[in-house]
């Protein structure tokens, strides 16, 4: 969910990305594509074209998303396990994945690898509807290239910047 141009300290960017939903249990997997749209601190639009009508819309506390025909409209401000997911993700694009760890009691682990980053966050005590893992990859010049997020209930989500 992140772009190519994004750097470090961006405060816009747009770009598009490829999203892969493994369903463990089954196996089953869900490519999904589209463009995403950043604006800092905290609005971010991913609009799908494959499949085409689908969003997933971050603006302020608000989180809303419709996913195939499956609507969303929340004030994460009300929900923690919402609030701290919607946290996840923002910070993974601006880069705070030390934030992330501290909000989600987490070990956090960054590695340098050829040309960038690796970060893995564990989550110590994951709750029923959140995530246990993050997994983000990062290159040279800051911009996030890859996020893994690994969900308690056996669900992970890889989204991929072109």
């Amino acid at each position: 969910m992140l772009l190519a141009g994004f750097t470090a300290g961006a405060q816009n960017f747009e770009g598009t990305f490829k999203q892969t939903k493994t369903l463990k249990i089954s196996g089953k997997t869900i490519v999904s594509e589209g463009t995403i749209s950043y604006q800092d601190p905290d609005q971010l639009v991913m609009q799908y074209t494959k499949p085409e009508g689908d969003y997933f819309i971050i603006d302020g506390p608000f989180l809303r998303a419709d996913m195939r025909g499956v609507a969303l409209d929340l004030n994460t401000s009300n929900n923690k396990a919402v609030q701290l997911q919607r946290n996840a993700i923002l910070y993974s694009i601006q880069g705070k994945y030390e934030q992330i760890a501290q909000d989600m009691d987490a070990d956090c682990t960054v590695t340098a690898v050829k040309g960038g980053k690796h970060v893995v966050i564990k989550v110590r005590n994951p709750q029923p509807k959140g995530y246990t893992s993050l997994d983000l990859s990062y290159n040279a010049k800051g911009r996030i290239t890859r996020l893994v997020l690994e969900e308690a209930g056996g669900i992970s989500t890889e989204y991929l910047v072109k």
